[in-house]
């Protein structure tokens, strides 16, 4: 068994390629918010996620991270070091993939950890470039949304660190379910007028979602801000206390409306990215004319696909819905299988 594994500040990603007879790939994602469970208990939770797969044995693993971005770390080289090193508890012996491809072994992942640090979608622009030369993945998780450009069969992604990319249009700090209502619009339509929004964390962009009945209370698997429940009535009364009122003062069809406008805004800020990421191509002439929606959230990707006038696939057709959640794992598993021998390209081929 090929194993991949992402460590974000919010979710630990796993996927497991079983390479007996024929290839099959499996993923999970269990939540893991670092900030308040801390890196001690990092190591076990890589065990409790490798065990939801129920794989035994494992003959090759890779690591990618993005949590090295947490606060609970001193800054990015901490994060790398402490994360690299949990990792080792729970894997043993295993690869870290660097922003250009490279697989590095622990201590020296450590060594070079800007190589490494937020270097997860490297092998999503790998995995897209196999499926088609041409064309934008755009994976919208619940946190984050990466934009990763693809032309002539490479990964034509410009930025190398976060800083870079979120300058780039490459990362879009917008997700389908972390994000506050606040971050997203400062003001929603409501009574014949406009109304602004508080800047409190009463509601997120995954009670948004839930109302309009995009993902389920099982794919909404954070806790919410006011820590009730997940069904439609909670995210009704958590949205009414985003403009300072209360499940009482609006009714289900005036949050609704609200939903709707601020889920119009969250494709918005997608497409805005998008967009800076095509237009790169377009001055010097390319069109990147196909884009895959890819992530928790992607069905906002796809919507930001079909503004951006691009030919939308979705991946979870291709792939099925937890390998499009887990994505960056899955990728990363394929990579790796890839770079021991194991013919994917063949099984890719078929996806096509």
């Amino acid at each position: 068994m090929i194993l991949g594994v992402d460590i974000g500040g919010a979710n630990i990603k796993v996927s497991a390629l079983q390479t007996d007879n024929s290839l099959k790939l499996r993923s999970i994602k269990l939540h893991y918010p670092l900030w308040i469970e801390g890196i001690e208990g990092l190591s076990k939770a890589i065990k409790r996620a490798i065990n939801l797969l129920s794989y035994d044995e494992i003959d090759y693993a890779a690591l990618t991270m993005t949590a090295e971005l947490s606060d609970v770390f001193k800054d990015k080289k901490d994060g790398v070091e402490k994360i690299v090193k949990a990792a080792m508890e729970a894997l043993g012996n295993f690869k870290v993939i660097t922003v250009k491809g490279s697989l590095l072994d622990p201590k020296d992942a450590i060594d070079c950890y800007m190589d490494v640090a937020a270097a997860n979608w490297w092998a999503v622009g790998w995995f897209i470039s196999q499926l088609r030369e041409d064309g934008v993945v755009v994976d919208v998780g619940s946190t984050t949304t990466t934009i990763t450009p693809v032309m002539r069969g490479e990964i034509l992604s410009k930025g190398l660190n976060d800083v870079e990319k979120m300058s780039l249009g490459e990362i879009v700090y917008i997700g389908a379910l972390r994000t506050p209502i606040s971050s997203v619009t400062s003001m929603v339509p409501l009574n014949g007028g406009w109304c602004r929004v508080s800047s409190e964390y009463f509601a997120n962009t995954g009670d948004v979602n839930l109302i309009l009945g995009y993902i389920t209370e099982e794919e909404y698997d954070i806790a919410t801000p006011d820590k009730r429940g997940k069904s439609i009535e909670d995210c009704h009364n958590r949205l009414s206390r985003v403009v300072c009122g209360d499940g009482r003062m609006l009714t289900s069809l005036q949050t609704r409306l609200m939903a709707k406008f601020i889920y119009e805004k969250i494709v918005e800020k997608v497409f805005e990215g998008l967009t800076q990421v095509l237009s790169r191509f377009a001055s010097q002439g390319y069109y990147l004319g196909t884009g895959f929606a890819a992530g928790l959230g992607d069905f906002i990707a796809l919507d930001a696909i079909d503004r951006a006038g691009l030919k939308g696939i979705m991946l979870r057709d291709i792939i099925g819905r937890d390998n499009t959640i887990a994505l960056t794992s899955a990728s990363l598993a394929l990579y790796l299988a890839h770079k021991v021998g194991v013919d994917v390209e063949r099984w890719i081929s078929s996806l096509k």
